[in-house]
Order: C-alpha cells, then sequence, then structure tokens
C-alpha cells in the first residue's frame, strides 16, 4: 500500500502565485512519475491546515471574492488538479482540520472562557456526544471545514462521517482493508489566551480516538491509520498516548510542526510508529533547510507487517521543482530501514500447492 502524506499547506493570498505558477506543476510532476513509473498510489492524506488562518485571505482576491468556504478555493486549486492528473477519485484523498483551518470569527471570548475552564476540569469529553451530529457555540469554528468534509465525501463508501472524529475503511487491490481514524483535535484551537491558561497544552476530548476504533474494528482491518494534525507532546490529555500505545492504532501520520520528525509508541503488548510531516507549502521560499516546504510517500508491506520505504521530497524554490530530501534521508532521500508495524502479517501464498508436486522425484515406489 502506498500512502502519500501531506500536511500543513497553508494556502493563502500570500503563497498562492508561487502556488499557482510553479508549486503545483511541480507537485503534479513528482506525483504523478510515482503513480506511474513506481508504484500506484492509495491513499493522499492530508493532515490539517489546508489553508492559512482561515483562509480569509483568499478571499481578498478577485477571483475568489464570491465564494464564502475557503474550502471550496482549495478544492478546486489543490485537490481537483491530482485528481485530474491521477485519474482518482473523491475516496482516494483523506483530510483533517488543523489550527488553521478553524473559522475565529465563529468564537466568543465568553464561552472561550467556560470552554477553557472545563478543559482543565477534565470535562472536554462531555461536550462530544452533542458535537458529533450539531454544531452549536462550542465548535462552530470548524463549521466550514467539517460541512466542506461531509460535501466532499458524500458518495464514498465506507466513509462515516461526524462532526468529531470521521472514519473511512480503505480495500487495497489486493482485498486488504485498512481504517483511517480522522481525528478532529483541532475544535478546540483559537488564538484566545486567558491569562491563568496562557501556554496550555491542547485539549480536545481523547474519546475520539476510543469512538474511532469501535467503528474501524467492526470491519475487522488488517491495518489502522490515525490521522491527527497535532503531535501528541501537544496534548494536555495524558490518555491520548495510553490509547496509541496499547490500542490498535499501528500507523500515526500528523503535522502542525512544520518539520520532519519520529515517533515510536512502544510498549510490551503494542507498538505504534508515528511520522510528522514538513510543512508542504506554506512559505515556499524558506531558506533554512529544516523549515522547508515537503512532503513523503510511505510503502507499507503487509506480508511483512512493516514501513518497506518511505520517500521524502523538499521542494526546491531556485529550481521551481521537487527533489529528493536528503537532509531528512541521507543520501537519497529514501529510508529503507524498514520500521516495523504491530498489526498480523498477511501470509503469503504459495506458489506450489502440494498436490501439483511430482511425488516419483522424491520418493521410491
Amino acid at each position: 500500500m502506498r500512502i502519500v502524506h501531506i500536511s500543513d499547506i497553508h494556502l493563502s493570498i500570500e503563497n498562492f502565485s508561487e502556488f499557482e505558477n510553479n508549486y503545483r506543476k511541480a507537485l503534479l510532476k513528482v506525483l504523478s512519475d510515482e503513480h506511474q513509473l513506481n508504484k500506484p498510489i492509495d491513499i493522499i492524506a492530508i493532515t490539517g491546515d489546508l489553508v492559512d488562518k482561515g483562509g480569509h485571505s483568499l478571499f481578498e482576491m478577485d477571483r475568489f471574492k464570491d465564494y464564502s468556504n475557503p474550502y471550496q478555493i482549495f478544492e478546486e486549486e489543490f485537490i481537483t488538479p491530482i485528481k485530474n492528473e491521477l485519474g482518482f477519485g473523491n475516496s482516494k484523498f483523506l483530510f483533517i482540520p488543523g489550527n488553521h483551518d478553524i473559522n475565529e470569527n465563529e468564537i466568543l471570548w465568553v464561552d472561550e472562557k467556560n470552554l477553557q475552564d472545563d478543559e482543565v476540569k477534565g470535562n472536554i469529553n462531555n461536550y462530544l456526544s452533542k458535537n458529533r451530529t450539531e454544531f452549536s457555540r462550542v465548535n462552530d469554528r470548524i463549521k466550514l471545514f467539517k460541512n466542506f468534509e461531509s460535501e466532499f465525501h458524500k458518495d464514498t463508501i465506507n466513509y462515516t462521517p461526524s462532526f468529531n472524529e470521521s472514519t473511512f475503511i480503505y480495500e487495497t487491490s489486493d482485498g486488504v482493508k485498512v481504517g483511517f481514524a480522522l481525528i478532529n483535535d483541532s475544535w478546540r484551537c483559537s488564538t484566545c489566551q486567558l491569562h491563568k491558561h496562557y501556554e496550555k497544552k491542547l485539549y480536545f476530548g481523547f474519546k475520539q480516538l476510543y469512538d474511532g476504533l469501535k467503528i474501524l474494528n467492526a470491519h475487522q482491518p488488517t491495518m489502522n491509520v490515525l490521522l491527527t494534525h497535532h503531535p501528541i507532546s501537544s496534548y494536555a490529555e495524558e490518555e491520548v498516548r495510553r490509547i496509541v500505545t496499547n490500542h490498535e492504532y499501528h500507523l500515526h501520520l500528523y503535522g502542525d510542526k512544520h518539520n520532519h520528525g519520529y515517533d515510536s509508541y512502544i510498549t510490551p503488548t503494542g507498538k505504534c510508529f508515528g511520522i510528522m510531516a514538513r510543512a508542504a507549502l506554506n512559505k515556499p521560499d524558506e531558506s533554512e533547510s529544516k523549515w522547508q516546504p515537503g512532503f513523503h510517500i510511505i510503502d507499507i508491506d503487509f506480508n511483512e507487517a512493516l514501513i518497506e520505504t518511505i520517500i521524502y521530497y523538499k521542494y526546491i524554490y531556485s529550481s521551481c521543482q521537487f527533489g529528493f530530501d536528503t537532509d531528512t534521508a541521507a543520501p537519497s532521500g529514501y529510508d529503507t530501514s524498514k520500521h516495523s508495524l504491530s498489526f498480523k502479517k498477511i501470509e503469503r501464498e504459495s506458489k506450489i500447492k502440494k498436490e501439483d508436486l511430482d511425488k516419483s522425484k522424491f520418493f521410491k515406489p
């Protein structure tokens, strides 16, 4: 199975010219080459911050002044060209919100104060039941994103949307079922900083991870993939790490920090491997290598229950093209260290059947 992991695009008026004139063409070329010449791509997973600061700057452009949802712009400009280039349908794209995908115009200070008080008291999970199917003053900030997600995947088989976590069961060409839990860990994000909660970590309702697993495991997938925007180190809820470590999550994809990273959660009873992506676009002319745009491609071997290869790409601003990210995986941009995953291996089918053997060659009559 092949997963393209992209994060932190931050599409905005500031980077749109570079995106439209150079970046998009370069991205389409490398995705097409990988899909056609190497291995077919199964899923493109986007782990948050599709747009920048709620996408409001995009409406300042004349061509988008009549739009009301920034994710319609994102679909037309980012997703649709990839669909056309690779011949993909909507089911090939999975995306979750990041902290920049919330609409802060929908946040009232008094509501934020009450929510932050409830968070530190451990009451944030109590909001999830109502939030699952309803919008209110506590989760209106994520309404535009979630409405777009529901519309985008309305015809996707085995996709179960909610305003909290969503789930998807993908079946490979070989009939292997892979579960995806798309966690909404950004509905509690805002730039509203109250003095007594200053620099607090993020609460989002760890129950989302349990709820997602219940739906996925009903389909008996071989592997479960967890998508969050933030790394586990960003969460105030310690239960998150315990769930990821001890339950049936095998691969964790996330972003937010704009640079590459690994995190392996290991116990005697389980193992999950986490990969953090670079910012895919954000500041395309970034000069410091650590923060330069890029993405990676993950190849999974179900027979051996491991990540066979990770291919790292970086956007080379000076030449308007993607090249191998040799800073992350020197010297070739390929990580072939075969990171093991904890799901059950799929037994290879024997190419020789016992009944087809000529026993006379081995046994005397």
